[in-house]
């Protein structure tokens, strides 16, 4: 990769987390009062109950973290926890029906904030966001480095 796209990429990608809220948690979604791990925890309960250890799966969290993540998020009502009937063992995460409307309010504030970020997008800049996002995402989940 030539030095001008590594820098190009390094600016984008640093910039693509700050604007985000990524590393503030309290910017993640200010007007909902929800981080990124929050915000990302509930849309993946919101298809159904998973399992502490599903979650960190599928957030890249160590347990720990996930411990603090659902604790905090029952604390505001959002989860409870249940036994999981086909495995008494281990207990399943769940949105309650506060969770289940925050997740909705906040899929409907994102998906108005990007169709607010998109509109400034011509046709063909659209395309190859979509077209390059896809590929980063690609490349970045085949990637076995040491990020990962």
């Amino acid at each position: 990769m030539s030095d001008d796209l590594h820098d190009v990429l390094e600016l984008a990608m640093s910039r693509l987390l700050r604007l985000r809220g990524v590393l503030d948690p309290s910017q993640a979604s200010p007007s909902l009062g929800l981080s990124v791990s929050e915000s990302l925890a509930l849309a993946r309960l919101a298809a159904g109950p998973a399992t502490q250890h599903e979650l960190g799966a599928y957030l890249g969290l160590e347990k720990s973290t996930v411990s603090r993540l659902v604790h905090g998020m029952m604390q505001k009502g959002w989860v409870e926890k249940e036994r999981d009937p086909r495995n008494r063992r281990f207990q399943k995460v769940a949105l309650t029906v506060a969770g289940e409307q925050t997740a909705a309010r906040t899929r409907e504030a994102m998906r108005a904030q990007h169709a607010r970020w998109l509109d400034t997008l011509t046709a063909d800049e659209r395309r190859a966001l979509a077209h390059g996002l896809g590929a980063l995402v690609r490349a970045i989940s085949a990637d076995p480095g040491p990020t990962r």
